[in-house]
């Protein structure tokens, strides 16, 4: 009989924390899984401890394979995977015993394409959590508009708290793009999401998210990072045609992306990445009224995006002063 979920896991380098997350895995109180570990070329044990769980649980495959990145490996996955349903849980991360139950059944009840849940933070849940909430039926266009929102404790860009319908991966031959190295889930739950007909949302939190410092969004900046910028351009080409409204959205996280980028190259000193720098900086130039005018954007944000757009020697002079400020005025208290 054929897995009713397939969960594909890509790992590299990830023996700390792969144990508990494989553990939350096959204690599933739903047992019909598929589980695919593919070890992307890992350095240290991850690959010998995905092999002694698979000589362990027969749901388990493994296969090993040359580093070629997350989305090559989750890619992988996709084309080993038979279940009705598809999941994706990183290899530093672990579920709630009872996420893929309550994920299947929101989708049986709903005939949901996509069904999605809530996320915890390093074990922090949403202070403003309802736990007697509704699942919701939402929209293509809600869908989008919320896995723009850029805060914790949301629908999410990312595929991790969600399973999706199989059959319209492969009747859209929907994969992750190689060439992006962040914002690759943004992009492909964007063309899921618009090739779905049914997406269901509960906010309660069944996954939960390690915050590892090498993850691929947490290391240092690299030149590799500005290939979000190509994200969100895909992005809109996918959902303009059919939602227009959405661009401003779209171009408003692409500019505040961008500025945190390279917020974190400044931090970074990463002043040698000339092209990438300039590739974001560009990008904020091209989208920086879709912020300046939102509400909900800071002064201190705007008056950043200004000046880094600019130059960043200038953004990390003032920045400075303005840290230096800060500390006196709190020292003076």
């Amino acid at each position: 009989m054929d897995a009713e979920i397939s969960i594909i896991i890509p790992v590299f380098n990830v023996e700390k924390y792969i144990g508990i997350c494989l553990e939350s895995i096959i204690n599933q109180t739903f047992r019909n899984l598929e589980i695919i570990l593919v070890d992307d070329g890992s350095t240290d044990g991850s690959g010998k401890i995905c092999d002694e769980y698979a000589a362990r649980d027969s749901r388990i495959r493994v296969i090993h394979q040359e580093n070629k990145g997350v989305s090559a490996a989750r890619n992988e996955g996709l084309r080993l995977s038979s279940g009705k349903y598809v999941g994706f849980v990183d290899g530093d991360d672990w579920i709630d015993d009872d996420m893929l139950s309550f994920l299947l059944e929101m989708a049986d009840a709903y005939d949901a394409d996509i069904a999605t849940c809530g996320y915890y933070v390093n074990n922090k849940a949403d202070p403003d959590l309802d736990l007697e909430c509704e699942t919701k039926i939402i929209s293509q266009e809600k869908s989008i508009r919320m896995s723009l929102e850029l805060k914790e404790f949301c629908f999410d860009s990312g595929v991790f708290n969600k399973i999706f319908r199989s059959k319209i991966l492969k009747e859209n031959g929907i994969e992750f793009e190689d060439e992006i190295a962040i914002g690759e889930d943004m992009l492909y739950l964007c063309k899921c999401i618009m090739s779905s007909g049914k997406i269901v949302y509960s906010p309660i939190p069944k996954y939960h998210v390690f915050t590892n410092s090498m993850s691929a969004t947490r290391r240092p900046f690299n030149s590799k990072k500005a290939s979000l910028v190509r994200a969100h351009e895909k992005m809109e080409e996918i959902v303009s045609p059919k939602y227009p409204q959405l661009v401003p959205a779209i171009r408003k996280r692409s500019v505040l992306s961008s500025y945190r980028l390279l917020c974190e190259a400044n931090v970074n000193k990463s002043f040698n990445e000339a092209e990438a720098i300039k590739i974001l900086q560009n990008d904020i130039k091209k989208n920086i009224t879709y912020a300046l005018k939102c509400a909900d954007v800071s002064l201190k944000n705007k008056l950043g995006l200004v000046l880094i757009a600019a130059n960043l020697t200038l953004y990390r002079h003032a920045n400075f002063l303005y840290e230096a400020a800060l500390r006196l005025f709190n020292y003076k208290l």
